[in-house]
C-alpha cells in the first residue's frame, strides 16, 4: 500500500465497494486511534471482495482457519456432507454476516455459496490483533459471534419439533433477518432449506402448501412468499 494514501479514504472506498452490509465492520476499523493498527487492519481487507457462483465452495472442511469471511452480497451456507452422501446445512449467512470465528486450526465444515455471492476475506490473525487493542472493533466481533451462537442453539432446539414448526420458524426468522420486507424473497433453494431443517424437500413444499391453505402465507412465486399472519406463525412455535 502506498504510504501517502490515507487509510481512512481506502476504508471509505472498501465500504463503497462492499455496499451497506459491511459498513459496521469497516466503521469499527476506521475508529481505531492507532494509525499502525489501522494500516494492519487494511491489510486484512486486501483479499476481496471475491465473487462466487451458486454452489461454489469457498472453504473446504479441514482447510486452515486463516481467514474470516464477511458476506457482502448473496447467501452463504456452512455444511457437512457425510459418507452416506447425506448433507446437513448448519447455518445460512446473509449480507452483513461475519463467519469463520473459531479457535480451531482447521475448519470443521465446508463454506459454500448458496446463491451467487460476494465475499470479503479478512485475515484472522490481524483482526484478532486489532480487536485486542480496539474495544469498538472487539465488540463488533463479539456481537457477530453471539448472534451466530444464538441462532445455532435455537436451530438445535427446533430439530426435535414438528415439520410445521420448523418451517414456520425458519420463515419467520428469515423474514426478521431480511428486515421484515413486504415480501419474503427466499434466497436459498428448497433443497437447502430441507437439508437445514432435517426434512425432505417434499415435506418442505407440503408444509408451505398447508400454511398457504390455512391463510398464514401467500405464495407469489416459488421463491417469494407473503407472510400474511406473522402472529399465528409465531404461536405455532409455542
Amino acid at each position: 500500500m502506498n504510504d501517502h494514501q490515507q487509510p481512512e479514504r481506502i476504508l471509505a472506498e472498501q465500504s463503497k465497494t462492499a455496499h451497506d452490509p459491511s459498513t459496521n465492520l469497516l466503521k469499527a476499523l476506521a475508529q481505531a486511534n492507532d494509525r499502525q493498527l489501522l494500516n494492519r487492519a487494511l491489510c486484512a481487507l486486501r483479499r476481496g471482495p471475491v465473487r462466487y457462483h451458486r454452489n461454489n465452495v469457498i472453504v473446504c472442511e479441514g482447510d486452515p482457519t486463516d481467514y474470516m469471511f464477511l458476506v457482502v452480497s448473496g447467501t452463504v451456507r456452512t455444511c457437512r456432507t457425510y459418507e452416506t452422501g447425506t448433507r446437513s446445512i448448519i447455518a445460512f449467512y446473509l449480507p452483513g454476516d461475519l463467519l469463520g470465528w473459531t479457535n480451531a486450526p482447521k475448519h470443521s465444515h465446508s463454506v459454500e455459496a448458496a446463491t451467487d455471492a460476494m465475499i470479503l476475506f479478512l485475515k484472522r490473525s490481524v483482526l484478532l490483533s486489532v480487536a485486542s487493542h480496539e474495544r469498538g472493533f472487539a465488540n463488533t466481533l463479539l456481537a457477530a459471534t453471539t448472534n451466530e451462537l444464538l441462532r445455532t442453539q435455537e436451530h438445535a432446539m427446533m430439530i426435535g419439533r414438528s415439520a410445521q414448526c420448523r418451517v414456520a420458524k425458519f420463515l419467520t426468522d428469515l423474514w426478521m433477518r431480511l428486515e421484515k420486507t413486504a415480501c419474503l424473497d427466499i434466497p436459498m433453494s428448497h433443497q437447502d432449506i430441507a437439508d437445514h431443517l432435517g426434512l425432505t424437500i417434499e415435506t418442505v413444499s407440503r408444509v408451505i402448501t398447508n400454511l398457504e391453505r390455512a391463510g398464514l402465507v401467500r405464495r407469489v412465486s416459488p421463491q417469494r412468499l407473503i407472510l400474511q399472519n406473522q402472529l399465528a406463525l409465531r404461536h405455532m412455535l409455542n
